[in-house]
């Protein structure tokens, strides 16, 4: 049998290199790629509103700078209004918790013994407060992610035009490709919009039925929260719970309960039943697409599983018919 002589040329190993290379600098450059494609998810969150305002005459720089000051209200009315709250009465949840306990006895189980190790929850506040501050000292990151989406929504109509000049001949399919993910992931927003909306509500129509404190900025938290699968919803819990404790062992109680049923049917009926309605993805795809983004990246992948991959099936689908 002849041997098969493999000849490599100079432009094969140069290729190789670069190519090598790029991928180098594209995994060095992976933090910078994810901020800019969340602020395109962001910017898609708020570009109808944005064109809504601009179609009423106003300005597209003060059209997205209103939208910003809208946010940022809600955000700082939802803050403002549970976190100095939680701290105050998170300080007088541990000093009194022991002695509300001391008389619990359920299912044979004394919580004397238990109580005592809750001695280890007297530097919460303390971490609380701790958090907050590191919150506040990434303001600069938070300052870049809404500048950057700025930009983006303020060059949003330019978009086809630097296709064209990036891409030349081939900008009308680029176009096409750029338009079907825009709408998709546009529709992906409005749907987690959505989502957001209806955990608010379960939550705040729960916590007032049961009685907690701050019931509306705990709704909200909650709300925004469900950005973060899984994780968000927790929090939110023991939010509801450390201030349902604050005026009873049972409300305090009630409350997780009610974000663990509010969480299960997220979970289980509210976000597929969404997501297949809008944007046809079947809801054991979506789980599993949530679970494995959690799994490989944590809370960062559980947020981008479902867009990257309605990303990556976009430009797939439009490539492959064009194939075809």
């Amino acid at each position: 049998m002849k041997a098969q002589k493999v000849e490599i040329t100079y432009r094969t190993i140069i290729f190789t290199v670069l190519f090598l290379i790029s991928l180098l600098v594209l995994w060095q450059l992976r933090p910078l790629i994810l901020t800019v494609f969340l602020c395109f998810l962001f910017m898609e969150g708020l570009h109808p509103a944005v064109n809504w305002l601009e179609k009423i005459k106003m300005p597209r720089v003060l059209a997205i700078l209103l939208v910003y000051l809208f946010i940022i209200a809600a955000l700082s009315f939802s803050v403002v209004g549970v976190i100095p709250d939680l701290v105050d009465q998170s300080t007088v949840l541990i000093k009194n918790l022991p002695a509300a306990l001391k008389n619990i006895d359920i299912l044979g189980l004394n919580f004397v013994d238990f109580s005592s190790q809750l001695k280890i929850l007297e530097n919460l506040p303390g971490s609380i407060t701790s958090l907050v501050m590191a919150i506040f000292s990434n303001l600069l990151s938070i300052f870049v992610f809404f500048v950057i989406t700025f930009y983006l929504l303020l060059e949003r109509k330019n978009f086809d035009k630097y296709l064209k000049s990036i891409f030349g001949q081939k900008s009308l399919k680029a176009i096409t490709i750029f338009n079907q993910l825009e709408k998709r992931l546009g529709i992906w927003v409005g749907a987690q919009l959505t989502l957001m909306l209806i955990i608010g509500i379960l939550s705040y129509l729960g916590y007032v039925i049961i009685g907690v404190n701050f019931a509306l900025p705990l709704a909200i938290i909650a709300g925004i929260l469900e950005l973060v699968p899984n994780i968000g919803p927790t929090i939110a819990s023991i939010l509801a719970g450390i201030f349902g404790l604050t005026i009873s062992p049972i409300t305090g109680v009630l409350a997780v309960i009610w974000g663990i049923i509010v969480q299960q049917l997220e979970n289980n009926f509210i976000v597929p039943k969404i997501m297949k309605e809008a944007i046809g993805i079947n809801p054991l795809i979506t789980i599993l697409l949530i679970a494995s983004g959690a799994k490989l990246g944590g809370v960062v992948g559980a947020v981008i599983a479902l867009p990257l991959y309605i990303t990556i099936e976009t430009i797939y689908r439009a490539l492959n018919t064009d194939k075809n």
